[in-house]
């Protein structure tokens, strides 16, 4: 599975604002635009995406904040971390 990151996101979301924004330009070509609905999907992604980013930081402080290792181990069997040294 590819990883994308909040960077690669916020690029994606801020290219939607820009095709909404053409709808309304009358120079601008079909491929400059998007319809609001396809909008609206984009952006409600873009959210369960940071919801699960969210998520993540908060476990990761939990661990950081945990001395006895256990939240860890937890953590990587939730898959909410990935501690795999080979990556």
């Amino acid at each position: 599975m590819n990883k994308i990151s909040i960077d690669a996101l916020n690029m994606h979301l801020f290219e939607t604002i820009e095709m909404l924004k053409n709808n309304s330009d009358p120079q601008a070509s079909d491929n400059e635009k998007i319809s609001i609905q396809n909008a609206k999907a984009i952006t409600e992604a873009g959210r369960i995406i940071i919801e699960g980013y969210k998520v993540k930081v908060q476990a990761m402080n939990i661990v950081v904040n945990n001395k006895t290792g256990q939240a860890l181990q937890i953590a990587e069997a939730a898959g909410i971390v990935d501690n795999d040294k080979n990556e």
